[in-house]
């Protein structure tokens, strides 16, 4: 798979990501405690890893591959 395939999947996901934060953040949604339990436990740290991977992750693979 190109580099630029595997990037423009990342951009998505996270985008998406974003996009359920928001709703979490302005609807009546975080009153539901799976939502607020999904949103802190896993979409937050999937948005963490792949933001840096977006932002740094050039140096992780050539520190990877040496």
């Amino acid at each position: 798979m190109k580099a630029s395939i595997k990037r423009n999947m990342f951009r998505t996901f996270h985008l998406i990501g974003a996009a359920i934060v928001g709703a979490y953040v302005y609807s009546p949604w975080k009153e539901l405690e799976w939502f607020a339990l999904l949103i802190k436990a896993v979409i937050l740290p999937a948005l963490t890893v792949s933001g840096l991977w977006l932002w740094q992750g050039h140096k992780l693979r050539n520190w990877i591959n040496k």
